[in-house]
């Protein structure tokens, strides 16, 4: 039996690249083909369907009711990254790079549509209510030493702590009621990258902070004073405290609710690119 040719290095990269450009024509091509309004609008079997598909894929993030858990309100018609039709399947499909929305490339056509014509039925007549509070006041807040001091830890618009998540879009990926539960009530729910854990030295020391990285031969945090280290195990003992958070809960004898409103409004307001610090 012949054998076959084998290809050399340069050759196999040819065709790869070929195979590639291949593979995004035909990506192209679909994204053509995808009709720009929604086929499936009002039917009430494709609706029925698209709600088992939300409650499957999105409720976690986006909450049972579509009101924000975790991820964006997606009952107030406000849609960020585009609200038709087509704009709102690109979204489901392709996630949207750089937030906590990822892609979903293994939906089909059909189940996309029957995700937004599910959605389409979740806005409330009339658009999303106005939104209570005084950004302006809540922007000081945010930064003050005397206030809230959320900057200490949190970045806007490459401004501030880096212990946090960054903030500069946080408007667009959170609803007024996670808002409001994240700062009450931080420890409910943590995201990925920030859990905190206390780490015990061979000599019995202890230090907490986040959990950046953590693989079989070591874990890294960051400390409250953005300290970066990293310790070897098993020399280390590593135990996470998957309820605490380093960033304190700031009840009504921290933070009134009138402030908590203002902060909460001001936070609603920051919808621009994430920068990178």
């Amino acid at each position: 039996m012949a054998s076959r040719p084998r290809l050399g290095r340069a050759q196999g990269a040819a065709v790869l690249v070929v195979v590639c450009l291949e593979l995004a024509g035909v990506t192209a091509v679909r994204a053509q083909d995808r009709p720009t309004t929604n086929p499936l609008t009002g039917d009430a079997a494709a609706i029925r369907l698209g709600q088992n598909i939300y409650r499957g894929r999105c409720a976690v993030c986006h909450g049972i009711d579509a009101k924000g858990y975790r991820g964006s309100d997606l009952t107030t018609g406000d849609w960020v990254h585009g609200g038709s039709d087509a704009q709102i399947a690109k979204t489901i499909l392709t996630g949207v790079p750089g937030t906590e929305m990822p892609a979903n490339p293994n939906l089909s056509e059909d189940e996309v549509w029957m995700l937004v014509a599910y959605l389409r039925t979740l806005s409330a007549p009339g658009g999303p209510a106005a939104e209570r509070g005084d950004a302006a006041r809540g922007e000081q807040l945010f930064w003050a030493a005397g206030g809230a001091n959320c900057g200490q830890c949190h970045m806007v618009g490459g401004r501030g702590g880096r212990l946090g998540p960054v903030l500069s879009r946080i408007g667009a990926a959170r609803s007024v009621a996670a808002l409001e539960r994240e700062i009450r009530r931080p420890g409910e729910v943590i995201p990925v990258g920030f859990e905190t854990v206390t780490v015990t030295t061979p000599d019995g020391k202890k230090v907490r902070g986040l959990r950046k990285n953590e693989d079989t031969f070591s874990v890294q945090l960051m400390t409250a004073n953005e300290a970066l280290l990293s310790f070897a195990k098993p020399a280390a003992q590593v135990d996470p405290e998957p309820q605490r958070s380093l960033m304190p809960a700031y009840g009504p004898e921290r933070l009134s609710d009138t402030d908590l409103t203002d902060i909460v409004r001001f936070l609603r307001s920051l919808r621009g690119s994430t920068p990178t610090p």
